[in-house]
């Protein structure tokens, strides 16, 4: 358990607060796109990135100098589990359970031990400095008794780097904190609370979502010694947050990451990991990554050249939640997560404003998926589990992709469940359903919006004929 951050600030807390109503910082930004309207999105409106050339001050931000403790595993076996190669590969079907217990699947089957899982932006080369702008979740409260960890954004950039930025939410509240990789037992050496202060200082706020930005950048090659700053959006200028170095990690390639990380134990009241509870429909987003590639050089925005997701497709099993909602409006550069259980429910066309549906609830193998008027039957009943399935009657069958076809007009049918990935569905928080298997959306024929219009793989194109949301829901594929 934490105890409570004392923190100074260098200007006066009315003057905090008047500058916090600030829609932007006044200095100059760099230019993001923006991500198409859909559930996760109410506005057209994206964070502000801070200018990575902006001033670095003397300032430093005040926190907490006690460690906080390690996670549920040790620091050496973290470090060589995110960076295995393994975790950059493209395409993994399930996370990591560290207590090395098969992976929850279907509909996250109880585990033992801490629950490991992860989902984000992996460099694939040496990376001299990172910036991102994190979201943050102030609202989101464990309890004191919560013996789950989120590092959700957790910011390393690379395998000779020696700290990274994390998000913290535990039993003992919300925080910013410094992980040093390069101290002789690598561990929290500072943290500070996400309180009004820090949100007033080192953050702006976009559709109600608080956002903070961070800069680890090496600052002597020589000594291999890193500093991490914050950007505060009262004076425009980077603040000191941590400073560490050590030459012993120089030679290490690649390595780093800007991803979601959970450690969670299995709730059996709620069939999930602990915290997904607490942090149902909190949004985790990065936006904004670039990287140096060279000790003091210009800034790239991350992308396939430089970096790899993890996972393509990640499903609910992969954070331990049943259902998770997954997005990359920027890749690499710009991922999104959120999580939210679903039961049992009809899934909407945007574009139709019908259900996906069996015709006469006839639950054979090879039936054709179409849409029809929302009725609330068995035939319209489709539950997601944390294997990617979207199952009907009893979970006996699959929506699936007939033949498993991979090409746009494959037709969508249902089968008897096998656990392949032509049966296999990721939620993107645009509103798309996309097979893992192909990459392709779910999709509407020639754009139909009568009842027997039948179902289709095609490119994902972020039209109404492919975006969806649970009827349950009011706009969502979450809740």
């Amino acid at each position: 358990m934490r105890s409570s951050l004392s923190r100074r600030y260098l200007i006066p807390a009315g003057l905090c607060a008047l500058l916090l109503a600030l829609a932007a910082p006044a200095v100059a930004t760099t230019a993001h796109p923006a991500v198409p309207d859909g559930p996760a999105r109410t506005s057209a409106l994206r964070p502000a990135i801070p200018n990575p050339e902006a001033p670095h001050s003397t300032a430093i931000v005040t926190g907490a100098a006690a460690r906080k403790a390690d996670p549920p595993i040790s620091a050496s076996r973290r470090f060589t589990e995110l960076n295995a190669a393994s975790h950059r590969a493209a395409a993994r079907a399930r996370a990591d359970d560290m207590s090395g217990a098969p992976s929850p699947s279907p509909n996250v089957s109880s585990w033992t031990g801490t629950f490991h899982g992860y989902w984000g932006t992996f460099p694939s080369q040496t990376i001299y400095g990172a910036q991102a702008t994190q979201s943050l979740n102030p609202n989101v409260a464990f309890s004191s008794t919560d013996s789950d960890y989120i590092y959700s954004p957790t910011l390393d950039p690379s395998g000779i780097g020696c700290i990274e930025i994390s998000t913290i939410y535990d039993g003992g509240g919300d925080y910013v904190g410094a992980w040093d990789w390069c101290a002789s037992t690598p561990g929290f050496a500072k943290t500070v609370a996400v309180d009004s202060d820090f949100l007033a200082t080192y953050s702006q706020t976009v559709n109600g979502q608080p956002y903070y930005t961070v800069q680890d950048v090496q600052t002597d090659p020589t000594a291999n010694s890193w500093t991490a700053y914050l950007y505060n959006y009262t004076t425009g200028d980077w603040d000191t947050f941590y400073t560490s170095a050590s030459t012993s990690p120089l030679g290490s390639s690649g390595g780093g990451w800007d991803m979601n990380e959970v450690y969670s134990n299995y709730d059996p009241t709620t069939g999930e990991g602990g915290y997904c509870t607490d942090t149902a429909g909190a949004l985790w987003e990065s936006t904004g990554l670039m990287y140096q590639l060279s000790s003091g050089g210009t800034w790239t925005p991350a992308s396939g050249a430089y970096s790899s997701m993890n996972l393509a497709y990640p499903t609910g099993g992969n954070m331990g939640c049943d259902t998770t909602g997954y997005a990359l409006p920027t890749a690499n550069s710009d991922w999104q997560v959120t999580n939210a259980t679903h039961n049992a429910d009809g899934i909407v066309g945007a574009g139709s404003g019908k259900c996906v549906n069996i015709p006469g609830s006839n639950f054979t193998d090879g039936a054709r998926a179409q849409i029809y008027t929302c009725n609330g039957t068995g035939a319209q009943s489709l539950t997601y589990n944390s294997s990617g399935e979207l199952t009907l009657d009893g979970g006996q069958y699959c929506l699936d992709a007939r033949g498993y076809g991979t090409t746009d007009g494959t037709p969508i049918q249902i089968w008897t469940c096998h656990g392949t990935t032509n049966e296999q569905w990721s939620f993107s928080l645009n509103g798309s359903i996309i097979g893992i298997g192909s990459g392709l959306c779910l999709n509407v024929t020639a754009y139909g919006t009568t009842n027997g219009s039948p179902l289709q793989l095609w490119t994902c194109l972020g039209t109404s004929n492919d975006q969806w949301s649970w009827a349950g829901a009011s706009a969502s594929l979450r809740r």
